[in-house]
């Protein structure tokens, strides 16, 4: 480390999902914005690879005045990242994270907060602000982590036993009183949905993202768009397809209808527009 630089503090944690789930979270610059929104409010890459990541990030208000770039690169030969700060607040700053497996299920984790500053006093205090901050960021990535690798779990339990096709119908109760009940978790064999109703009538969706498997059950829905809390990304409720393109699409949603005797019902349809992600495990 370069004698430039002082060492402001260390912070260590065991966070309890496997090295695979958290090199994951690393080379996820998407969801700074969306999940730490206390910290960030945008992002713009730069560039990425095998290597890490590079990009523009605009810090959440109130210090959101200024755009940082930051370098976050791995060691290519040990389980170590370093985050730079090159231009912005902090410039030269670098935060060292060190990755130890141990245990199928668990990862330590030891973070050195590198500051560009001499004053010892001073790189105590803004380490002992980062170490706060830093708790927060991995107890949200933490539980991020973990959810998904019980959604990649699930995944290669129903690859394994073949799951059923997602068809038919599924009662919802009487239709006059269905507005007065929503929103609604329906669960089928192939999986769970949520019944809503926007400006447009009742509709249905997934309650997992097709990206990352993040969950959607009480995310927000705008403009007939259902939004993941994780990265931000907007699923049409009339057809399932990404808002921006992205080839990312959930299952074509099922069908919110009035049947005989007034019965609401929620049609099932096993036909998608694009292979559903979620369950990777890359």
């Amino acid at each position: 480390m370069s004698n430039e630089l002082t060492l402001g503090a260390v912070y260590e944690r065991l966070v309890g999902v496997s090295l695979e789930r958290v090199w994951e979270n690393v080379h996820d610059w998407e969801h700074l914005p969306w999940l730490h929104e206390i910290a960030f409010s945008a992002i713009e890459l730069e560039d990425s690879g095998d290597w890490g990541w590079r990009a523009r990030v605009r810090p959440a208000p109130p210090a959101d005045s200024e755009t940082l770039l930051i370098d976050l690169r791995r060691d290519a030969d040990r389980d170590v990242y370093h985050t730079r700060t090159l231009e912005g607040p902090g410039k030269g700053a670098d935060t060292v994270v060190t990755l130890s497996p141990e245990s199928d299920h668990s990862t330590h984790v030891r973070v050195e907060f590198w500051l560009p500053m001499a004053e010892g006093e001073q790189a105590q205090a803004v380490g002992a602000s980062l170490v706060a901050l830093y708790t927060r960021l991995w107890d949200e990535d933490e539980a991020m982590m973990v959810r998904r690798q019980q959604v990649v779990d699930a995944a290669r339990v129903r690859e394994q036993s073949g799951v059923p096709p997602n068809v038919g119908v599924i009662s919802l109760g009487q239709w006059e009183a269905l507005a007065g009940r929503l929103p609604l978790r329906v669960s089928s064999p192939a999986g769970d949905y949520r019944v809503v109703q926007t400006d447009a009538g009742f509709a249905a969706h997934s309650v997992l993202c097709p990206h990352r498997g993040g969950p959607l059950g009480e995310a927000e829905i705008s403009n007939g768009y259902v939004v993941c809390p994780w990265h931000g990304y907007r699923y049409s409720l009339a057809d399932g397809r990404a808002a921006d393109g992205r080839n990312c699409h959930m299952r074509r949603p099922p069908r919110v209808e009035r049947g005989e005797n007034g019965e609401a019902q929620l049609v099932l349809s096993g036909s998608s527009g694009a292979p559903n992600q979620a369950g990777s495990s890359n």
